[in-house]
């Protein structure tokens, strides 16, 4: 305010402002943003309230209505004042009109929103295309001019539904939200038959342009944000569907082995350094961060150094200027709207943990310029009775997240001392791809196991043809009514042969969701009953011969010694902590647990009625390598993952261990199995047995181990209960697996 107003951005260099550049109309780094509408003070409004400048908040909105007219001849770019202009005057008339809060204004009379219909209106024109796809820049007094480029970028038509509709809610005229609605499915029906979208389009033709490439950067990302956070606004659950196929479709072909994003359909960037000698001047990181921040102080280290990093190479007297080379810091006279819409207000809100945004549990977003936005229950529209009906329950999911923990905490799983990015593994890793040589500070202080290991990342997705009895069967192109069946809530497998099914990790880390069968697509909330027989059919041939699935296990520790106690201020307790029973599920290959020792000499050692002592490797916590030790007459516990159950037997018979307890991770009923072939192969473990505990089953064996260790009880020990007791009763929301994963919207009915 104090050196560039009313223009459009700061020169923080030469202490002045700049508007668009007259001299030169194909400056378009210029021209697309700087529409001489006072940029950065629209841009700036909500970050005032971020920051709980109430009188600097007022003062700006009197400063727009005073100076700012969009009866200009100038050609911005369409999304880059839908993002910033419009979404700005939205976001500061929501604030500046809302009751009950500090913002609210009491003299305001709705002028921003009427200056954003303006420029709405004024916007409008772009859409007339045969696609509804919008041109990318347009005059805002003239409208669209003669020879205007076709060309435009998924992001640019496709990410404008969250500032158009929220202009028709608030103002009555539907207009807005409909060219948006046309204009987001334009892009979306046009996605590759693997349901990727490309970055260039034609707004005329609605073909891609060469050359063909798919990701999540710039060009394309904010379509994909803007998918999610239109429904989360409100709740329209059409976009909710197009989020859910796209992150699937982009999780499952549009990243490398190691997790990072590459280019599908050209050819991949292969010198990461070139991209690395100009920093990127919006700074998505900043926004990703705030995205992210779970007390986990990885993200807040992060956030310090970027911090750090803008003070020492970009802060200067009149602001923060614009790096040109990294190398050489070489700076920009400019510093874009964005720096204070965005970069400062998510650095602030990343360590101002007391916010009030980070309490308000209401439906507002960010937008992709990081403008608040929210709608009050009357600008909301109903669901329709129909979507009700066939979609009742929509079980939202949120990415599972487990924090890096250095040294485990005595109170439960993932509690504990939790590193910094300084001792992350994935750090040293992260710097070796983009070519960046280690300061002398952290050689010093590196490890001496070394570097981490290229991470292993599975199929996001996978696509299976069903069968019974898992032999190859030809797809069935088009499954009648009477095999595959649609009800209110869903559908019914009546014969799962030949059914092309594409199965979904979950966010959560629970296991897969359905996503398609046939030629149906299963949205969220749909069920998928089973209801085919023949399923179980393989398994008539072994009723004589038939294991118990489920078995119950009595852990129990032995007497301590008070002498040879370890000291501790924790008193013993031997009314809970000292035995428990626990059901276990075991392997259909291995040993057999209907043979009790007590009553043969030649029984399972498993089974055996004196007890076995029971014991976990600290460096073979998974049971996936071979052990260092012998384990005669004892029990292993491991974690399932990393290698098949049979593998974790067959090393603990190795070991010479009675058998192993594989603790999962999650509470679904299993009882593993093994291929024919790779049993056969395997050779002769009938001595060794192997027992799956749900996961909160396992927590508990993990804690009574955890407390021994620490000399609180004794050795613990196990012993296998007799089948007549009382073993509790299964879930009846049985749930199909395949292939090992648990499928989580099905339901068994057979």
């Amino acid at each position: 305010m104090t050196y560039a107003f009313p223009m459009d951005e700061l020169t923080p260099l030469s202490c002045t402002g700049q508007g668009p550049d007259w001299g030169n109309p194909w400056n378009i780094a210029s021209n697309d943003v700087a529409g001489n509408f006072s940029l950065t003070l629209i841009d700036v409004l909500d970050t005032l309230v971020v920051l709980d400048d109430r009188a600097g908040f007022e003062q700006a909105v009197k400063n727009i209505i005073d100076w700012v007219s969009f009866d200009v001849n100038t050609k911005p770019q369409v999304f880059e004042t839908t993002i910033r202009v419009l979404g700005g005057l939205l976001s500061g008339h929501i604030f500046a009109n809302q009751t009950g809060q500090p913002f609210h204004l009491p003299w305001y009379r709705g002028e921003l929103l009427d200056m954003a219909h303006d420029l709405g209106k004024r916007l409008l024109p772009a859409f007339n295309t045969p696609t509804g796809l919008p041109y990318a820049r347009i005059n805002l007094r003239h409208g669209v001019t003669k020879g205007e480029t076709l060309e435009t970028c998924t992001a640019g038509a496709g990410s404008l539904i969250l500032e158009f509709a929220t202009l028709s809610r608030l103002t009555g005229d539907d207009r807005f939200e409909k060219a948006a609605h046309k204009a987001f499915f334009g892009i979306w029906n046009r996605k590759s038959d693997i349901g990727l979208v490309g970055n260039t389009i034609n707004t005329w033709t609605g073909a891609w342009i060469s050359p063909e490439i798919t990701g999540i950067g710039a060009g394309i990302d904010s379509f994909y944000e803007y998918a999610l956070k239109w429904y989360i606004l409100s709740g329209d659950v059409e976009y909710l569907d197009v989020w859910e196929e796209a992150y699937a479709a982009v999780m499952r072909f549009s990243r490398a082995v190691d997790g990072f994003w590459i280019i599908i359909y050209g050819e991949p960037i292969q010198d990461y350094r070139k991209s690395m000698t100009q920093i990127s001047k919006k700074l998505p990181l900043i926004s990703t961060l705030y995205d992210l921040a779970t007390r986990d102080p990885f993200y807040l280290d992060v956030g310090e150094r970027v911090l750090f990093d803008l003070i020492t190479r970009s802060k200067v007297d009149c602001g923060l200027a614009g790096i040109q080379d990294l190398r050489t810091n070489k700076r920009d006279d400019r510093m874009e709207s964005f720096a204070l819409s965005e970069t400062l207000k998510y650095l602030y809100l990343l360590f101002d943990e007391e916010n009030p945004l980070h309490s308000d549990d209401s439906n507002y977003v960010f937008t992709t310029e990081g403008h608040i936005l929210t709608l009050g229950q009357k600008h909301l529209k109903p669901t329709p009775a129909s979507r009700r009906k066939m979609r009742h329950i929509d079980n939202h999911q949120c990415p599972a997240y487990h924090p890096f923990v250095l040294v485990p905490g005595k109170r439960g799983q993932g509690n504990g001392l939790v590193q910094g990015i300084q001792s992350r593994p994935d750090f040293e890793y992260a710097r070796l791809l983009v070519g960046l040589a280690p300061p002398q500070r952290d050689i010093d202080t590196w490890s001496p196991d070394g570097w981490c290991e290229r991470p292993h990342v599975d199929l996001f997705s996978y696509d299976v043809i069903l069968s019974p009895d898992g032999n190859v069967v030809p797809e069935d192109l088009s499954p009648n009514l009477l095999k595959l069946g649609v009800l209110p809530d869903g559908f019914v497998l009546n014969n799962v042969t030949g059914i092309r099914t594409h199965i979904v990790r979950r966010l959560d880390g629970t296991g897969y969701d359905i996503r398609k069968l046939g030629h149906y697509t299963v949205r969220t909330g749909h069920v998928v009953y089973i209801n085919d027989s023949s399923l179980f059919s393989h398994l008539d041939s072994l009723q004589n011969t038939q294991k118990h699935p489920d078995v119950l296990l009595r852990f129990y520790a032995e007497d301590v010694d008070s002498l040879m106690q370890a000291p501790t201020s924790m008193p013993v307790d031997t009314s809970n902590d000292m035995q428990t029973l626990l059901v276990g599920y075991s392997a259909q290959f291995g040993g057999d647990l209907n043979k009790k020792s007590h009553s043969n000499p030649n029984g399972l050692p498993f089974a055996h009625q004196g007890g076995l002592n029971v014991y976990r490797d600290p460096d073979n916590l998974l049971g996936c390598a071979p052990y260092k030790y012998s384990h005669p007459y004892s029990v292993l516990v491991v974690h399932r993952g990393e290698c098949t159950f049979l593998e974790k037997l067959l090393y603990a018979r190795e070991a010479s261990a009675a058998g192993v307890l594989v603790i999962s991770d999650d509470d679904a009923i299993v009882n593993p199995t093994a291929n024919a072939d790779e049993i056969q192969a395997a050779g002769d473990f009938s001595d060794t047995a192997l027992v799956l505990l749900p996961q909160k089953a396992g927590e508990v064996l993990l804690e009574m181990m955890h407390r021994a260790e620490q000399g609180i009880i004794g050795q613990v020990r196990m012993v296998l209960e007799d089948e007549t007791a009382d073993i509790p009763a299964k879930d009846p929301n049985r749930i199909l697996y395949i292939n090992g994963h648990p499928l989580r919207n099905t339901r068994l009915w057979v």
